[in-house]
């Protein structure tokens, strides 16, 4: 049995509301979920604290950790790879 974690990324929080929807699977969504932030490459100092700048990458994201066997085909277009795990992905 398949259960690894995947990332999913839709156009916005409706489309993958509808999208999961339709395979049976409910989530409630909360603010400011959905974003996932990657780091610019800038930094700024703050009361002597270095910070980096971070931006959202475009799209809704959503982490699924899959047990069925196959994955839905409905849900390939949106895959963005497997085994996401939380870090910065490849977008």
């Amino acid at each position: 049995m398949r259960r690894e974690p995947l990332l999913l990324r839709f156009e916005d929080r409706q489309q993958a509301m509808s999208v999961l929807g339709e395979i049976g699977i409910k989530f409630d969504a909360v603010s400011g979920d959905g974003i996932i932030r990657k780091p610019t490459g800038e930094t700024a100092e703050f009361e002597g604290e270095v910070v980096a700048f971070t931006c959202p990458v475009s799209g809704y994201h959503v982490r699924l950790v899959w047990r069925g066997e196959e994955l839905p085909c409905s849900l390939t277009p949106y895959l963005v790879n497997a085994g996401a795990s939380g870090k910065d992905q490849s977008h």
